[in-house]
């Protein structure tokens, strides 16, 4: 099939001429085949087999795009507990109508026997029973469940060492109750996953891969004896890094028993989030940055840039798994266990960090994957149905992992599914205390664009200009380093790697009865800049009182060059990025400067005990692009 730039299928959807388009797999979001722009294929998707899970008519639930899936938590509330807040069949029931007017079919779990509520019923419990009251009131009402086991190590939650090859004992009564729930809804549960991300490393509670195989073999042989639950299937959830065999841990090495557990299940059920990547992997992180030739693009075109690459990361990151898995058993399907993205955080993901938590990019995320998914014929459960509260750092409500959802707990319906809170409201339906659904940001979507944030900018190396002596681009100069003045420093100065952003933080509790300063250099050593003229250097900050900006050399004992910032008469700070040239002559003291022997080319300070500057405030002032020029 061929691509068309988007301009062209503008075009040709008014009827004007299209201008040729190069022969391409399908489209740049998912070729069942490809991994777009990668040069390299994903093998098709192996057929079901001959018995597989089933819907009441007798469809593939898996890989079919009408059965479409989603991981689905309960909890309203901002703690997990056994007691009041375990959701019950009312509450599951509200949310099963509200997935089924979305169009979804088909949920996963998470465990099968914690969390009991004042009924003596665990969560999972009533969710069973609120399918199956739906179904037995309306036979044309839909719902399936792959049923989580949650596995873990032993002493696992405790404040002793987890034991990672011996599993908690737990673990046993998750299996039996998997088990007993099975059996008695056979026409509900489709799926029993072993374990949740419980073999990756950075999993603290994480087994090693044969507990995982034991209780697999053990499901497969419950199986033969049990004609009622024969087209159930066994998996295992767990990130990428592990079905590829290339975890950190158990998989390292002697792999036989994660072989022999690729062999048993029935299916890989995997995980990837490229928006974790955004900050936890090194070359995603720097390749999901802004790069010099996107800057100066539109915000929305620098995000769909970002976007693409996104999905392109995912691919890849499956293509490396399916790689490992078709080498030992290629009739094995992969389908996505998760992957998601985060909506709000005032952490990692949000401003200052990745910046790429926000329902823009969720629904470009989600579009794009659906899209490869329902393609490639894979069911995709995308995290999360609901936001979940409970989750993260209980203190922050702004904390990434609360805000997955497609739904927040206000009953909010966010951009990803804004086409649907017409159906959900003209249904009447209702969750808790929410009486009618409502699109996040009214549903404007200009309203949404002004709240979302590209991606930090890349740094930007230009090469030196003849005579440029360059103190700072993605790094200092060679041999320097940021410090705050005096012992103990009585600023804190650094340089962020990733940006080459250097940041002076100013703290009234660590400021001197004289002041405070900070700035860069090599310690013991000076620098011959006497064919220079000016300094160059972006700035911005919240800093709001005033301070010197300067060098400083090594003359007479040491002396000290200043312009002032935030006196209402000289230069100003801003929140924003502003360029500064400033000639040396500008620079106090300039007449007795002695630039043969520059120990700081660049320190920001303040004297106010000295001459009467002003006492700081807790602020961050951040420079780049630092250099002297002839």
């Amino acid at each position: 099939m061929k691509i068309c730039s988007l301009k062209s299928i503008l075009l040709a959807a008014m009827s004007v001429l299209v201008v040729a388009c190069a022969d391409e797999p399908l489209n740049d979001l998912g070729d069942p085949g490809t991994g777009p722009g990668t040069g390299t294929e994903l093998a098709p998707q192996p057929g079901p087999g001959s018995v597989y899970p089933s819907a009441l008519n007798g469809d593939v639930i898996l890989g079919n795009p009408d059965y479409l899936a989603i991981s689905y938590g309960a909890w309203r509330s901002t703690v997990r507990e056994s007691g009041v807040n375990v959701p019950t069949v009312d509450m599951h029931k509200e949310d099963m109508q509200i997935l089924s007017a979305m169009g979804i079919k088909m949920l996963r779990t998470y465990n099968t026997q914690g969390f009991i509520g004042l009924d003596g019923k665990s969560n999972t419990e009533n969710l069973l029973q609120a399918i199956a009251e739906l179904m037995a009131e309306d036979e044309s009402f839909e719902m399936y469940v792959q049923l989580g086991v949650w596995i873990d190590a032993l002493n696992s939650w405790t404040d002793q060492p987890v034991i990672h090859d011996q599993e908690n004992p737990e673990n046993a009564l998750e299996m039996a109750k998997a088990k007993e729930l099975a059996l008695a809804y056979p026409e509900i549960i489709k799926v029993i996953a072993v374990g949740n991300e419980a073999m990756v490393n950075w999993a603290e509670y994480h087994v090693v891969p044969g507990i995982i195989l034991g209780h697999v073999n053990d499901l497969q042989q419950w199986k033969s004896e049990n004609p009622s639950v024969a087209n159930i299937w066994i998996t295992s959830s767990d990130n990428h890094a592990v079905w590829a065999g290339i975890d950190d841990s158990a998989n390292i090495g002697e792999q036989a028993d994660l072989i022999a557990l690729i062999e048993a299940v029935d299916y890989v059920s995997l995980h990837t989030y490229a928006h974790h990547d955004t900050l936890y992997d090194p070359t995603f992180s720097a390749d999901w940055k802004v790069p010099a030739s996107e800057q100066d693009l539109t915000l929305q075109e620098q995000v769909d840039s970002a976007m693409d690459k996104a999905y392109l990361h995912t691919v890849s990151q499956i293509k490396v798994a399916q790689d490992f898995i078709n080498n030992i058993d290629s009739s094995k399907q992969i389908h996505i266990g998760e992957t998601g993205w985060s909506t709000v955080s005032n952490e990692n993901f949000g401003a200052g960090g990745t910046q790429a938590a926000d329902e823009y990019k969720q629904k470009a995320f989600y579009d794009a994957m659906r899209t490869f998914s329902n393609d490639f014929g894979a069911s995709l459960f995308f995290f999360q149905a609901f936001d979940e509260p409970w989750k993260g750092d209980e203190s922050n409500p702004g904390h990434s992992e609360k805000h997955f959802g497609l739904i927040d707990i206000d009953g909010n319906v966010k951009y990803l599914a804004w086409d649907k809170v017409e159906t959900l409201n003209s249904a009447g339906l209702t969750r808790g205390d929410v009486s009618s659904f409502t699109a996040s940001f009214g549903g404007d979507f200009d309203t949404l664009m002004a709240t979302i944030l590209p991606p930090p900018y890349a740094p930007v190396v230009t090469p030196p200009e003849e005579g440029e002596f360059v103190v700072l681009n993605t790094a200092l100069y060679e041999g320097a380093v940021a410090y705050g003045w005096d012992s103990p420093a009585t600023a804190w100065a650094g340089v962020d790697d990733a940006t080459g952003v250097l940041t002076i933080a100013s703290d009234p509790a660590t400021a001197k009865d004289w002041g405070w300063g900070a700035g860069v250099g090599i310690p013991g050593q000076t620098s011959n800049l006497s064919s220079s003229t000016q300094i160059t250097f972006e700035i911005k900050g919240d800093a709001a009182y005033g301070f010197y900006l300067g060098f400083q050399t090594t003359a007479s004992g040491g002396t000290n060059h200043w312009v002032r910032f935030n006196d209402g008469q000289g230069y100003t700070l801003t929140d924003q990025w502003v360029e500064h040239t400033i000639s040396l002559s500008s620079f106090s003291n300039f007449a007795a400067a002695d630039l043969s022997v520059v120990n700081s080319p660049f320190t920001i300070a303040d004297l106010y005990a000295e001459s009467g500057g002003s006492a700081p405030t807790l602020s961050n002032i951040e420079i780049r692009n630092i250099s002297w020029l002839e």
